[in-house]
């Protein structure tokens, strides 16, 4: 069997065979960060030469400057997020790579990134996770080809990360218990009903406004009791375990009681002492779930699935270091069809066999 380093470098010759342009799916965990930055050491051989590195949030871009500092490895690196490429667009550069690709916006960001390709001989774009859609849409874009296929499957028979199993946990909707719904006009109801309520709305409406209200019923389903009381139930029977759980926002955040961390926390040190395991459980509210590594980490617990199955294997790749046996990834979801229709898109590129209902 292979070992990580011999992948590893046999990516990048296969990204400098192809002369540093096309798309790279090289699977979360299996150190893609370091070999795009070895690639440009071995192909440039000089420190001097120029990097663009576009990136879509702050996690990713400190993945990057802790690599440099590991492989003692400093080309001239300009970072831009994805929300800023037209102000590097006309800028030269010897190579761009693209980070996390899958995350660009299609409206505006891909385009942008495109004609960066475009204009520039050497331009990676490179991501762990990729669905069909998004592939099709970047080489539509980009008229790039994929030059590394390196899928979490493919780096799981290797042995360079660590299998997993999913496990659904379904709840139903309260449908007895009044609860006070609203701002600023308040009402009662029970979950089942404002549920089919919110429903109707999303049925019978049409553009921006059936947008509006597909929004509202997102964050109605994230933020029920009946998902608190059980994620909390899991949490109570596991409370001697290592675990991350994804939360949708703060306020359901701090329904689970234990350390949080978030875009509002003023540093990371709550995110320091989970990664050196002075604590074993934390609450992540829209950060944590790519460029960052978590040792001896076994369980994630998703509370808020969507339709995205490239966000959900960078969650459930958080997980897959081997220095534990295989992760157990739960997925918190209600019975109501809309939602069980987001969670079989997301697990649409997850192998049926690890998918386990409890």
């Amino acid at each position: 069997m292979k070992t990580k380093d011999e992948i590893q470098a046999e990516i990048i010759n296969t990204i400098i065979k192809k002369k540093l342009k096309g798309i790279v799916l090289s699977s979360v965990r299996s150190g893609k960060t370091r070999i795009l930055l070895e690639t440009v050491r071995k192909h440039s051989k000089d420190t001097s030469c120029k990097l663009l590195v576009l990136y879509p949030n702050i996690d990713i871009k400190n993945s990057w400057t802790t690599e440099c500092d590991l492989i003692d490895y400093h080309p001239d690196i300009t970072y831009s997020t994805f929300a800023s490429i037209e102000k590097v667009k006309d800028l030269k550069f010897d190579y761009i790579i693209i980070d996390e690709a899958h995350l660009l916006g299609e409206d505006n960001q891909l385009p942008a990134a495109a004609y960066l390709s475009k204009k520039h001989k050497n331009c990676i774009f490179a991501s762990g996770t990729y669905s069909d859609s998004t592939l099709e849409a970047i080489k539509m874009h980009t008229g790039l080809e994929m030059i590394v296929n390196y899928s979490t499957d493919d780096a799981i028979a290797d042995g360079i990360v660590s299998d997993f199993n999913v496990y659904i946990h379904k709840y139903k909707l309260d449908g007895v218990i009044p609860v006070q719904y609203g701002k600023t006009k308040k009402w009662m109801s029970t979950e089942v009903k404002e549920c089919n309520r919110l429903t109707a709305r999303v049925t019978n409406s049409y553009g921006k406004e059936k947008m509006f209200h597909a929004l509202s019923r997102m964050r109605f389903i994230n933020s029920t009791n009946s998902l608190t009381n059980k994620v909390n139930d899991w949490i109570y029977s596991n409370k001697d375990s290592r675990f991350l759980l994804f939360a949708s926002d703060e306020k359901m955040g701090l329904k689970y009681k234990i350390p949080m961390f978030n875009s509002k926390s003023k540093d990371d040190e709550v995110l320091q002492d989970f990664q050196s395991q002075k604590i074993n459980q934390l609450c992540l509210i829209k950060k944590g779930s790519a460029g960052i590594t978590y040792p001896n980490l076994q369980n994630i617990l998703i509370t808020a699935i969507n339709s995205n199955g490239e966000n959900l294997e960078q969650m459930l790749g958080r997980a897959l270091l081997t220095d534990t046996e295989n992760a157990n990834i739960h997925i918190f979801v209600s019975e109501q069809e809309f939602q069980l229709k987001w969670l079989n898109s997301s697990l649409l590129n997850v192998n049926k066999s690890k998918i386990k209902y409890v």
